[in-house]
């Protein structure tokens, strides 16, 4: 009697291990929202995480807005140095009747000035057809003039092989206080020196292809310039 029992016993508890649940695992979802820190964390279970929308970028501005239309000053007539193979350059920057002058004011170091040197130096070629076509001069304001020396010296032909140049100091101070700086500015900068010799626009901040409109419909008198070539405004 009592091994009856006894297997009767076993049995029973047989039939208990078969009828143990399996716990179930978790929705996927949730075990993702679970790796989730911040905010997100709280959001409710198997509900979408959605990212933060990205901000818009800012349209870029419009080159020499609001400017073009005030008569300019006289472009800076202290002394300058130049870089590079000095005799590509006349001594003078190439400010006078007949053309536009694009100042490009850049270092060697600063990025966005390097690569918008090809942009402007395109520019001078583009516009060589226009009655009143536009040259580019650029001023170095380096302080280290050998790694300023050793980047014109790594041009290849027809780059930028040698630049107008600001020493540090009393030369740089005294010819951007003449040009309307107050102090060293942010580069690249940009002075836009009309036929007359006036400096017409002054910018901040690099310049992109979508510049090259502006630059045109300034050249033919389309935005306060002087299609003529002669007067300032």
């Amino acid at each position: 009697m009592k091994r009856v029992t006894l297997l009767l016993g076993l049995a029973a508890l047989a039939g208990c291990e078969d009828k143990k649940v399996t716990p179930p695992l978790a929705p996927q979802a949730r075990s993702q929202a679970i790796q989730v820190t911040g905010p997100a964390a709280t959001a409710p279970t198997g509900s979408a995480v959605v990212p933060a929308a990205a901000p818009a970028d800012k349209p870029h501005p419009v080159l020499c807005a609001r400017q073009l239309g005030k008569a300019g000053k006289d472009s800076p007539k202290a002394g300058i140095s130049r870089a590079g193979q000095q005799s590509l350059l006349p001594e003078k920057l190439p400010v006078g009747p007949g053309h536009w002058t694009w100042i490009n004011l850049w270092a060697a170091w600063c990025v966005p000035c390097r690569e918008e040197i090809p942009r402007l130096k395109s520019w001078e070629g583009k516009t060589a057809g226009e009655r009143v076509p536009l040259r580019v001069a650029f001023i170095s304001i380096d302080d280290d003039e050998r790694q300023l020396e050793t980047f014109l010296g790594a041009q290849p032909a027809g780059g930028l092989n040698a630049t107008y140049w600001l020493h540090d100091g009393a030369e740089r101070a005294a010819w951007l206080k003449d040009a309307g700086f107050d102090g060293e500015p942010e580069l690249p900068a940009h002075l836009l020196v009309d036929p007359a010799g006036k400096v017409r626009c002054k910018q901040q901040g690099a310049i992109d292809d979508s510049d090259y409109t502006e630059v045109l419909r300034i050249l033919r008198g389309e935005r306060g310039g002087t299609g003529a070539g002669t007067g300032g405004g």
